[in-house]
């Protein structure tokens, strides 16, 4: 069965990622030291709804990394089309993700973004290896939703909802 994995062409699989348009989000929380520190992932889901959980993937090359596992809070945060530029930046390493941001802090001092399309404010209750990611799986302390409509990301690009596909 090995040997059938190791056949497999890393572009191939890449090609067949991209035809399932995920929903994009930021991730967001704040280190020991007070720094802000945050990610773009595709990768995020629904896990239960009692006990409220979700799950993010964070690559373990992220600059980011270190500061996410020992964070004990973070903020997922839904992209909308008015921040495709900010979802390249916090995709995008040695960045300063901050820069120029409209920020704010919730009540445990974890940046969001105000007008994203839903911010859901969590604790982290597991990190959970999985190959060159680790699952981050967080409780959900404060779920809200803004009026911006979420985009996915398909084919290397931004989609809107609601607009056909090309």
């Amino acid at each position: 069965m090995a040997d059938q994995f190791q056949k497999l062409d890393p572009a191939a699989f890449r090609s067949a990622l991209a035809q399932f348009p995920p929903g994009l989000t930021i991730v967001m929380t704040r280190s020991k030291a007070g720094t802000l520190h945050g990610f773009t992932a595709s990768s995020f889901a629904a896990l239960s709804l009692d006990p409220p959980l979700i799950l993010v993937c964070l690559d373990r090359g992220a600059d980011c990394f270190p500061v996410f596992m020992a964070a004990k809070h973070f903020v997922v945060n839904t992209v909308t089309d008015a921040h495709a530029d900010l979802a390249l930046k916090f995709a995008t390493k040695g960045e300063n993700k901050f820069a120029d941001g409209n920020f704010e802090l919730d009540e445990a001092g974890n940046p969001l973004l105000p007008d994203a399309a839903a911010v859901i404010s969590c604790e982290l209750e597991q990190a959970v290896p999985g190959g060159d990611h680790v699952i981050l799986i967080g409780r959900v302390r404060d779920a809200r939703t803004g009026a911006g409509k979420p985009v996915t990301w398909y084919r290397g690009g931004f989609l809107p909802l609601g607009e056909r596909a090309a």
